[in-house]
């Protein structure tokens, strides 16, 4: 256990460090245009934040600072009684630090601050918990687009200036409001449909048309969820953009796909986002808003520099529902299945976010009825978060993995399956239906409620 020190004391302290302690690995190298001004007290550090919470650990990320380059190194130091009293001091060169030996539940109080040859710059600080994010609560009617089954769509499908492209035609079936009535036949229950795009023009694209197809959606009582991708690179642009599509006349919630890396540098982008996501909670706080993820098998293990600390806990506060993007037809060996990759996906969010979270599971993408049924049959054994589910996309979806996800629609999150009529697809040109079985006299008809494994469709 570290002597408990007063803030004041421990800065004082350093700034008197001697020179011989200026030569550890440099955090951040000199630009051009530093290299020719005198060395000064570093700024403070920028965009700090707590990336991760978990009752076993606490994360944080930040900049460098603006001012005071190259480093000598960070330091790190925390409190457990508000900052009354401190625990120093780790140095870093990295701008990130993980606490393991944290007590579950506790709430910390975090100090850093950015020290070169010069002295030791001001203090940044940040309050987290040793503890799983606590879901938003929304109520239920917010909650009812993402429970049971959604269809996908994105851009490339439903606009009517790419369904003759030559790019797209041999790809995806255009997109219309005859797949919206199939789709219903299937059991579906929200469209969730891309409404915009920062390298488009237009703030919402081809609205006329988009209007038609969310019309057709509400005739067949069917949920709507806009989604969005943002860029980061416009704050401004991605806020306007995601607005309009959340208030679309029709559209029920909104989803932000969260995967563009354009933003090169970790915690910029995280702060971007964080913004853009602040943002729109504020302006939206009678929706359920949903974050479109990358599974954490893509973060951590297999692609761990795609988005380096993902800000799970800093974005906890702002989304109700998480959507990982679950799409076995990328991975290899075991988790190329459709009910490997989607266990392993639910409990990877789950190390970050808890056990109470929300799921909406996107599989796909389009995959066969086996894989399906698999990933239908692992949501239902992760029990109660996990509320519905659907394939990206319904345009490339085959026959066989339209009828799997039925029980999807039957699906309620409780680790149960609500006991509901057969679903008798519409079958349109899209799908030929298959000859029904020939009955088997030797197996007793049920008259009651069928059994579980009944309602599963392949």
């Amino acid at each position: 256990m570290r002597t408990p020190l007063r803030l004041a004391a421990v800065l004082s302290a350093l700034i008197l460090l001697p020179a011989a302690l200026a030569h550890a690995t440099a955090a951040s190298k000199p630009t051009r245009a530093t290299a020719k001004l005198p060395l000064a007290v570093p700024t403070a550090v920028r965009g700090l934040m707590a990336v991760d919470t978990r009752p076993d650990r606490i994360t944080l990320g930040w900049q460098a600072p603006s001012k005071g380059l190259p480093l000598d190194s960070y330091l790190v130091m925390w409190s457990i009684d508000g900052g009354i009293t401190w625990l120093s001091d780790k140095r870093l060169t990295k701008t990130s630090f993980s606490m393991t030996n944290v007590e579950s539940g506790t709430a910390y109080t975090f100090a850093v601050g950015a020290a070169n040859s010069k002295g030791m710059g001001p203090v940044s600080m940040i309050n987290a918990s040793a503890s799983y994010p606590t879901p938003l609560p929304v109520s239920e009617a917010a909650l009812a687009p993402y429970r049971g089954l959604g269809i996908w769509i994105d851009m490339y499908s439903w606009r009517k200036v790419n369904v003759k492209s030559k790019k797209f035609t041999a790809t995806y079936q255009p997109f219309t409001c005859e797949s919206i009535d199939e789709a219903a036949s299937y059991g579906a229950r929200t469209l969730f449909i891309q409404t915009a795009m920062p390298v488009e023009p237009a703030t919402i694209l081809d609205p006329e048309y988009l209007a038609q197809l969310i019309a057709c959606a509400k005739k067949n009582n069917l949920y709507v969820v806009a989604w969005y991708y943002p860029q980061l690179l416009n704050v401004n642009l991605d806020f306007t953009r995601a607005l309009a599509s959340a208030k679309l006349s029709g559209v029920d919630s909104f989803a932000l796909d969260i995967e563009s890396r354009k933003v090169g540098e970790t915690f910029e982008r995280n702060k971007r986002l964080i913004e853009l996501s602040d943002r729109l909670h504020a302006a939206l706080p009678d929706m359920a808003l949903a974050a479109l993820t990358y599974t954490p098998y893509n973060l951590d293990v297999v692609q761990p520099n795609t988005w380096p600390y993902f800000p799970w806990a800093a974005l906890a506060k702002d989304f109700a529902v998480w959507q990982p993007m679950t799409y076995w037809n990328v991975r290899k060996g075991e988790l190329a299945r459709g009910g490997a990759y989607t266990t392993h996906t639910i409990d990877g969010m789950r190390v970050h976010l808890g056990p109470e979270a929300r799921l909406n599971i996107v599989g796909g993408l389009s995959s066969n009825g086996k894989e399906v049924v698999g990933m239908v049959d692992s949501m239902q054994l992760a029990g109660p978060g996990v509320i519905g589910g659907g394939l990206y996309q319904w345009s490339q979806m085959s026959c066989a993995a339209k009828n799997a996800q039925l029980r999807i629609n039957a699906f309620d999150g409780s680790g149960f399956l609500w006991s509901l009529p057969a679903i008798t697809p519409k079958y349109t040109k899209f799908c030929t239906p298959k000859p029904a079985a020939a009955p088997t006299p030797s197996v007793t008809p049920i008259p009651t409620a069928a059994p579980e494994s009944a309602t599963a469709t392949s």
